[in-house]
């Protein structure tokens, strides 16, 4: 793997702008119409309209600072296919308004257009946490 080359991480920012922005016209932009998406929120969306409605619409107005942890990001890119593997981090807020961060990671697979690329699969998840997977609980506990 190698570092994010310049376009695809100029990808990235342009993304983190929207999320930061709420601005849902230009994040569509940036994706695929048959784009399939695993979430934080919806476990799977198979078209971009459905990834706006059930992913986009439901975090990115409780979210704030939204980026991408450009140091540690990682991409393969062959021939007519990207995928980038990253860090992300934001903060959100509770019931009672308090600021809560959090943190994840992201696989983007993208692919060229006649406009740019385009992301055709997006996996964003929380990073994993004991509390949450026996696996990890039991892992720790030896």
């Amino acid at each position: 793997m190698q570092r994010v080359p310049d376009f695809l991480e100029l990808w990235l920012k342009e993304f983190s702008t929207a999320v930061r922005r709420q601005d849902f016209t230009a994040g569509k932009k940036l994706f695929a119409g048959g784009a399939n998406s695993f979430g934080t929120v919806c476990a799977r969306m198979d078209s971009l309209d459905e990834l706006v409605a059930r992913q986009w619409r439901q975090v990115w107005p409780k979210t704030k600072d939204f980026d991408f942890d450009y140091d540690t990001a990682r991409a393969v890119v062959t021939g007519e296919l990207a995928t980038i593997l990253t860090g992300w981090r934001s903060d959100s807020f509770d019931a009672e308004k308090k600021t809560v961060e959090r943190a994840g990671r992201a696989t983007i697979v993208l692919q060229p257009s006649a406009i740019g690329w385009r992301a055709v699969h997006t996996h964003f998840s929380i990073n994993p946490h004991p509390a949450h997977d026996p696996v990890l609980r039991l892992a720790q506990s030896r």
